[in-house]
């Protein structure tokens, strides 16, 4: 049986057609800058999320208007992982990020010189998003493509511990902002991005890459589904689900019938990236279902905390998972891949399972469970990575990297739709399995409950699919023995 922690990362190696390592003497050197830019750039994302409120009332707006801000970026940041994925295997890493840096100036400095103007407020953060999307995504590849074997787990470990920060960073800067100074303010903070363009240029190589072909088709076709499943999951409009299907219909014919399609249909054969790409789906529905949703409500109606003191509750698993995500490439020199996303989700089901068989019972559990829930997500990122690229062809890498990303931007969203249809909802059916006394502990339990079942439901698919992938694997290196 091959070993996954060693094959998942040997197998994601530098493209030929990318620059040889001679072009960039030391790698490492530009992992600083791309990573204060991943950073920087999330933490920007996060806190435009959390202004939703202050714009609506800055331009009387309703809160589902002002949300779009928000949920637009969402999508647009999904989309840009593909697109940028699929043009950093025709055009150099350093002349995207500039580029996307590019998009991220004049997005904010048109939000800010026209912060009056909802539709052109809306706009720039369009074109804003569309350039942060490229720091988010080209970190991940740039490792992949760059650094040894025995580096890049470390290093992917670095980004989950970045997006673990950058949340809470993000959470607290926009709360600041909005509180003492005004939310356009946080347009100027956006331009500080700027001062990193000279340490590209300096640090990060100017590949030559091979021509290629940009499917736009293509790349239209996957904008189009994302954005009709997201509408659907928040609005539950049957038509929206009607466009998604037949966008998937379009594409599968699309890239079967056209040559220089962004993805060839033998991409979706490789079972463990396939597996891979349903695991993320399930799990990563639970991830901001359960923080964002879910834990406000249990903090307000068990406890009376508001929002501002169920941001200090997230603190501690925050910084835990920052924590997590940085060692997890001392991690992986004792637990191979198949152990630590196995290890990882069972953690996640663990923290679930504390709230929902104890509601109520404590604001010292919400922490423990907390503390461990966003530290499982930190410590599969780089394990569930390095699994989902393993058979992929170095040329194909980066595509395969803006699909997987583009699966977690899906799953966030319609994670955080459906939980917040179940609090509205308030069912109490599974209250039986806890320890709830009240209405209100008997709902979030209940929730709790089908977020845990979520991701059970994602750990049998990663056991399962991989003892099959693993045992179809075996049998054939015994034929050619």
């Amino acid at each position: 049986m091959s070993n996954p922690a060693s094959n998942a990362s040997a197998n994601v190696k530098p493209s030929a057609s990318a620059a040889p390592r001679s072009a960039a003497p030391n790698p490492k050197a530009a992992v600083p800058v791309l990573l204060f830019s991943f950073v920087f750039c999330l933490v920007l994302d996060n806190g435009f999320k959390f202004m939703t409120k202050p714009i609506a009332e800055s331009l009387d707006l309703s809160v589902s208007t002002a949300s779009l801000q928000a949920t637009l970026a969402g999508i647009l940041i999904g989309i840009g992982a593909v697109v940028y994925a699929a043009l950093a295997d025709s055009i150099s890493i350093r002349k995207l990020m500039i580029v996307g840096i590019g998009f991220v100036a004049v997005g904010s400095l048109l939000g800010y010189f026209f912060q009056g103007v909802w539709p052109i407020v809306l706009t720039a953060r369009i074109i804003q998003t569309s350039g942060l999307a490229a720091a988010e995504t080209l970190y991940v590849i740039y490792v992949t493509k760059y650094l040894s074997p025995e580096d890049q787990k470390t290093y992917l470990g670095f980004s989950t511990a970045a997006f673990q920060a950058a949340l809470l960073i993000g959470t607290l800067t926009s709360g600041i902002v909005a509180t003492y100074i005004s939310w356009p303010a946080m347009f100027l903070i956006s331009l500080i991005l700027i001062v990193a363009i000279p340490f590209l240029i300096k640090t990060v190589p100017e590949e030559q890459q091979e021509k290629s072909h940009l499917d736009i088709f293509g790349l239209f076709l996957i904008a189009g589904i994302a954005t009709a499943v997201m509408l659907f999951m928040q609005r539950f409009q049957w038509w929206w689900l009607a466009a998604a299907v037949l966008g998937i219909a379009l594409f599968a014919w699309h890239i079967r019938t056209h040559d220089n399609a962004v993805v060839n249909p033998s991409f979706f054969t490789n079972a463990r990236y396939v597996c891979a790409l349903i695991v993320v789906l399930v799990v990563y529905m639970v991830q901001l279902g359960y923080s964002v949703i879910l834990l406000p409500y249990m903090v307000d109606e068990l406890y009376g905390i508001n929002l501002d003191g169920a941001a200090y509750i997230l603190a501690p698993g925050y910084l835990c998972a920052v924590i997590v995500g940085v060692m997890s490439g001392k991690v992986a020199k004792f637990l191979s891949s198949r152990q630590a996303i196995v290890a990882a989700i069972s953690i996640i089901i663990v923290a679930l399972l504390i709230p929902a068989v104890l509601p109520g019972a404590g604001v010292a559990t919400v922490i423990a469970s907390m503390i461990l829930f966003p530290s499982g997500f930190a410590l599969m990122y780089a394990p569930l990575v390095a699994t989902a690229l393993q058979n992929i062809p170095a040329a194909k890498s980066g595509v395969a990297i803006g699909f997987y990303n583009l699966t977690i931007n899906i799953a966030v969203p319609v994670g955080i739709a459906l939980t917040a249809m179940l609090v509205d909802s308030r069912p109490a059916f599974f209250s039986a399995l806890s320890l709830a006394q009240s209405e209100a502990e008997g709902v979030s339990a209940t929730i709790a409950w089908l977020l845990a079942l979520m991701a059970v439901v994602g750990l049998l698919v990663y056991v399962i699919s991989d003892r099959i992938i693993s045992s179809t694997a075996d049998n054939r290196e015994k034929v050619y023995a």
